[in-house]
């Protein structure tokens, strides 16, 4: 059986990023896992573990991304007009990379950012799954019409649920700190931002199965 190597490397740069942050709280007096004042920063060599596996892990991030997206376009979006993109299944998996969100917990509390939550977006690529079941499939009248009732239901819900949010901040947000309406947002706007994505093609798959039943 072929192994997937992309995977096993993804699986032991990931390991690596959490023995650099061992490393750097045990070692290093967490010196690059506690917040930086970037003007009196000075570089150490045990700064180096965390820095480095850092950015070996975003490197690796994108070049699986990019390899993914690129190979995906030279396969062809569609086999022929009038036809849904013929779409890899595995392109769903990228949806897991939604977990990594929860990492912006220890990250608010240890240093204040909000900036990790955006990967609650990736959570929208488990819809990739169902576009890649309609692969394919032809584009007649009525695939128009249960293509446009999924965007429908999906937009209605995405746009439903932010007004609720931007309601409850704009009455409570001037009794609240400015740094918690930041996460509200922050992490609620990617959440819906990921479920209208997963919805598109959810529902699409599931109208389209019911109708041919």
């Amino acid at each position: 059986m072929k192994r997937d190597w992309r995977g096993i490397g993804l699986i032991g740069v990931i390991l690596v990023e959490f023995l650099a942050v061992g490393f750097d709280v045990i070692f290093n007096g967490s010196r690059i896992v506690k917040p930086i004042d970037m003007e009196t920063y000075v570089f150490r060599g045990t700064d180096l573990p965390l820095i480095a596996a850092t950015a070996g892990l975003v490197c690796y991030v994108f070049y699986l991304v990019i390899r993914a997206v690129v190979v995906n376009f030279r396969k062809g979006e569609t086999a022929a007009k009038g036809v849904t993109r013929k779409l890899n299944p595995k392109f769903g998996w990228f949806g897991f990379f939604g977990f990594v969100g929860f990492m912006g917990i220890p990250v608010y509390m240890v240093q204040g950012q909000v900036w990790p939550f955006f990967f609650f977006v990736f959570f929208g690529f488990f819809g990739f799954f169902y576009e890649a079941k309609m692969s394919c499939t032809l584009m007649d009248e009525r695939f128009k019409e249960e293509q446009a009732r999924a965007q429908l239901v999906s937009y209605r819900t995405g746009f439903g649920l932010l007004w609720v949010v931007a309601w409850f901040m704009g009455i409570t947000g001037g009794h609240i700190d400015i740094r918690y309406v930041a996460l509200i947002f922050t992490v609620a706007s990617s959440l819906i931002i990921a479920l209208v994505l997963f919805l598109n093609s959810y529902l699409l798959y599931k109208y389209d199965t019911e109708e041919a039943e």
